[in-house]
């Protein structure tokens, strides 16, 4: 019985052994490799197959070779070029589950995504049933799990995404990962190498520690020279832009806790370095380049919610700003997505309540060599070219209300430059702003004048200082300090020929503010300014036409513009202007002769111009014209109401008269062969009239040939002449003259030969004024032979003009006296009407009749004649409710009777011969006047002479 024991006991002590290392090493291999297929085909639908596995029942080492996961058409999903597992039972005393080593060797994940968006590799396997809401799962680990070295060798991965237009594809490997003591007792920590590689070059790395219990992470995570452009386009495929070029590389330090509730997550020192951007426009055309942008000392916590940058730098980047059709910035439409239709995200009452405000801060962001091109395509341009350009921004934060201090430099176009300094707040929009530009090309605003004028800036530069505060919230504020200098100015017409210019316009201590609206300027200095003034053969000038008119019509507002308060007037106040060596030019071929001048060392000054203030300002103004002419002007003048107050006196001495010939031929009809013209013109301006007490000298005149002219007036010059010069060749004139300061013919002559055109017409039509003051008589009312109205005989006022007549035809044997037999139709119409009812009264009443009051029955029967009964006893009762007097009733029955006479033309005809026959026969029969030296003219209607006498006019011919 023993020994039978015996046997059996030797029969397992055999058997068992040999069963547990032949299950090991062949039948649980076999089954792995040949039932586990279809096992998890059948119960998971899952395609796997493995060439090889070993497994080693002493040692606990597995190995498996080629192990791949297939999809339904047989391609390879994902494969494994070899498991190594090796496993340690002997902890399973210690109530641990161990494993020495895990090893994986050349595995290889196909991650494609279809064109419906779901990732081929997760429709592999079966989705599970979703648990009930309240079921509970024990996610505690019954034994502890440790894995001394977990390595994963020479991985790969293919990455494809059929969504795009273009397929996007990417390929990630070699990659490499190392952990050592993956455990998960509490504060164990595991630590793990990663290093990913792309294109045969180390991209990404990442060393870090970890423990499962808590569960927390830290090390840092390396990127370096990771391109670019191949996820832009995957990643905003809705840009139209193109990045062609870049790499990123990064340096992240970083710490996670997941143990908490709230998850904690931060960076430390961590950097960031973007190298070679290239950004091209749909025509491939490069709008951007960024040879490097780096960001130092990142500090990032997720519990705060606080991001910081210490610095910012970017280096020698290029900027091509287009600015398009409207106006519209290109770069705004090359980064702007392309719009896709989305469904709006309500954010649920959870997720509004757990948004936390993020904090940002950026302590400084450098711009270091940029070049920046501005073109506008709106005009016809040349780029502005800034660079090199520096920016320093400092303090840039979330916080809206923390003010952002910048300092800007640039060169523009190689010679102009531009700084600018101060602090911007953006929750009020404000600004402060220390500007300094130099030799800012004037040029360059040609293209935008080019809309509205003709002009061409030919040269100019702006230069500036100043110091700007401006906020645009609620209250829009802008206030504006400063110094200008356009140096070296030239405007110039279509043709190129000099308009306007000037070497320097110094405008200092400028000061505007926006509310309330004014503007201050201490000192405008203005040297060496030139006027080119050219009047073309037509009329027009060379400032004429410089302006372009609009084709289009404007618009009707369909609200009536309220018209603009006296309180919103913008207030001005000017220290000092200064002029210093002017020159002018002025041509005129509108004249029968060509005329051309100039006037040099032109000096003035004006004085303090104020709106606030009704003090006048002082005006000097002197130079030299032609060749020995000089002007000046003095005056005190309210230059914001010119017409309300101003005193100028205007001295022009020594001027050449035969240069004035040009205007003499066209206005008088003659040139002038000799003479010198001085002029001392005294204007007083005060609420809109004109006053001038003004002399003017004319030297050793003397005219030269005629010449035709439809201009010229038919004044008797030869007869005035004769008559105003003296025994030593001068004419002294006290006149008044009247002209606008603005026209430049005031500088040249036509507002002299206005004041002389108007004197010689005066002596046309006032002849007697000079004719009395020359002889010595009365001759004020000689113009004209007063007459009662509808009377033709003289009254005795009338008589005593006679004597003065005769005594001016017997001293000037020349003349001619013209008498115009005149009538007024509306006095002598009345007068005519009268008598005539004045008549009938006399014809009707009986010489010898003894009947009462016969002159008002007389009066009353023409009435009723000539209206009814009726209309005699209602006017009756209105004279009677009135209390008029009986006289006064009868002079009012006769006005109503005289209304109903006709006087026909043919009668205030006869009526105005007879006036004349009576001035004739008395100027002829009386005082011996030769009936020869008196011309009739044609009978005319004339004015009333205080309402009720009618004058014949009498004028002088020769």
């Amino acid at each position: 019985m023993i020994k039978k024991c015996l046997k059996n006991l030797l029969f397992w002590l055999i058997f068992l052994p040999l069963l547990y290392t032949l299950s090991g090493f062949v039948i649980l291999p076999w089954w792995i490799r040949t039932q586990m297929p279809s096992l998890l085909q059948e119960k998971l639908h899952l395609l796997v197959s493995m060439e090889k596995v070993l497994f080693n029942p002493f040692t606990f080492e597995l190995h498996v070779n080629h192990f791949a996961l297939h999809d339904t058409a047989g391609n390879d999903v994902a494969t494994l070029e070899h498991l190594y597992i090796n496993y340690d039972p002997t902890y399973l005393f210690k109530k641990e589950f161990f494993v020495k080593s895990l090893l994986l060797e050349q595995p290889f994940v196909d991650l494609k995504i279809d064109p419906k968006g779901n990732l081929t590799l997760l429709s592999l396997f079966p989705t599970n049933p979703s648990r009930e809401s309240n079921a509970t799962t024990d996610t505690s680990l019954t034994m502890p799990f440790i894995i001394e070295h977990v390595e994963i060798q020479n991985a790969k991965t293919n990455f494809s995404d059929e969504r795009p237009s273009e397929p996007f594809k990417l390929e990630i490997g070699p990659i490499n990962y190392a952990v050592n003591n993956l455990s998960f007792y509490k504060d164990d920590l595991s630590i793990h190498a990663l290093k990913v590689m792309l294109k045969n070059e180390e991209k990404i790395t990442l060393a870090s520690s970890a423990s499962f219990e808590p569960l927390k992470f830290y090390g840092e995570l390396g990127i370096s020279h990771l391109p670019l452009s191949n996820f832009w386009r995957y990643a905003v495929p809705n840009i139209p832009a193109t990045l062609t070029q870049g790499e990123l590389s990064l340096k992240v330090p970083f710490s996670i806790d997941l143990s908490k509730e709230k998850p904690l997550v931060s960076l430390e020192k961590a950097s960031a370095l973007l190298e070679n951007i290239r950004f091209v426009d749909t025509e491939q055309k490069t709008v951007v380049d960024v040879p490097s942008l780096k960001l130092e000392t990142i500090d990032f916590d997720l519990q705060t919610s606080n991001i910081s940058i210490e610095k910012a730098i970017l280096s020698k980047p290029f900027v091509d700003v287009q600015l398009e059709k409207e106006y519209a910035v290109n770069l705004v439409r090359l980064f702007t997505p392309k719009s896709v239709p989305t469904q709006p995200k309500t954010p649920t009452p959870a997720a509004q309540e757990t948004k936390n405000e993020w904090k940002f801060a950026l302590k400084t962001f450098e711009i270091n060599e940029a070049t920046i091109d501005v073109t506008d395509k709106n005009v016809k341009s040349t780029p502005i070219h800034l660079a090199p350009l520096k920016l320093i921004a400092q303090n840039i934060t979330h916080d809206q209300n923390s003010p952002i201090a910048y300092d800007f430099n640039s060169t523009i176009d190689t010679t102009a430059s531009l700084n600018a300094k101060g602090v911007f707040i953006p929750a009020t929009a404000s600004l402060e702003m220390v500007m300094n530009a130099s030799k800012l090309s004037l040029e360059k605003v040609q293209p935008y004048i080019t809309l509205f004028t003709t002009t061409l800036i030919q040269d100019g530069s702006l230069s500036l200082t100043s110091k700007l505060s401006a906020s645009f919230d609620q209250k829009p504020m802008f206030k504006i300090e400063g110094d200008a200098t356009i140096s070296k100015f030239s405007l110039a017409d279509k043709l190129k020929n000099s308009l306007v210019a000037w070497e320097t316009l110094n405008v200092s201590r400028i000061a505007y503010n926006l509310s309330p609206a004014a503007l201050s300027i201490q000192n405008i200095m203005l040297d060496k300014p030139y006027i080119n003034l050219d009047i073309k053969k037509d009329g027009t000038t060379n400032f004429s036409n410089l302006l372009k008119t609009s084709t289009t019509q404007p618009q009707k507002s369909s609200q009536t513009q309220k018209a603009p308060s006296t309180h919103d007037a913008m207030s001005m106040y000017i220290g000092n202007i200064v002029l210093k060596r002017g020159t002018t030019h002025f041509k005129d071929a509108s004249l029968l002769l060509p005329f051309a001048t100039f006037a040099d060392r032109l000096n003035g000054s004006m004085s303090t111009l104020d709106t606030k203030n009704t003090k006048p300002s002082v005006l000097k103004l002197e130079g030299k014209v032609d060749k020995y002419g000089y002007a000046k002007i003095d005056g005190s003048i309210l230059p914001f109401n010119f017409k309300d107050r101003a005193m100028l006196k205007i001295l022009f001495k020594n001027i050449d008269m035969p240069s004035l010939s040009p205007y003499t031929s066209k206005f008088i009809g003659y040139a002038i062969k000799e003479g010198k013209l001085s002029m001392d013109l005294n204007y007083k301006i005060k609420k809109g009239v004109m006053e001038g007490a003004n002399k003017i000298n004319l030297d050793s005149l003397i005219l030269g040939e005629k010449i035709e002219s439809k201009d010229a007036t038919n004044l008797p010059l030869g007869l005035a002449i004769a008559i105003l010069k003296d025994s030593k060749g001068q004419i002294d004139l006290d006149l008044p003259v009247s002209g606008d300061l603005n026209d430049p013919e005031f500088r040249y002559g036509s507002i002299v030969w206005k004041a002389i055109g108007n004197l010689i017409g005066s002596i046309a039509t006032s002849p007697f004024k000079l004719l009395g003051s020359m002889l010595g008589i009365e001759t004020e009312n000689l113009k004209s032979i007063d007459f009662a109205a509808g009377e033709s005989a003289f009254i005795a006022s009338e008589e005593e003009k006679m004597e003065q007549y005769r005594q001016i035809l017997d001293k000037r044997a020349e003349l001619k006296l013209i008498i115009t037999p005149s009538y007024n139709e509306t006095l002598d119409t009345k007068a005519l009407q009268e008598q005539n009812v004045t008549a009938q009264i006399e014809a009707l009443i009986p010489k010898k009749s003894k009947e009462d009051d016969s002159y008002g029955k007389t009066i009353k029967k023409l009435f009723i004649q000539k209206y009814s009964d009726d209309a005699y006893s209602k006017l009756m009762k209105t004279y009677k409710e009135e209390n008029l007097d009986l006289g006064a009733i009868h002079d009012a029955l006769i006005s109503k009777i005289a209304e109903s006479i006709t006087v026909t033309p043919e009668a205030l005809h006869a009526l105005a011969l007879k006036r004349f026959d009576t001035i004739f026969q008395t100027l002829t029969t009386k005082y011996k006047i030769a009936p020869a030296r008196l011309i009739k003219n044609e009978p005319q209607a004339s004015d009333a002479i205080r309402e009720e006498w009618v004058g014949c006019s009498i004028s002088v011919s020769n």
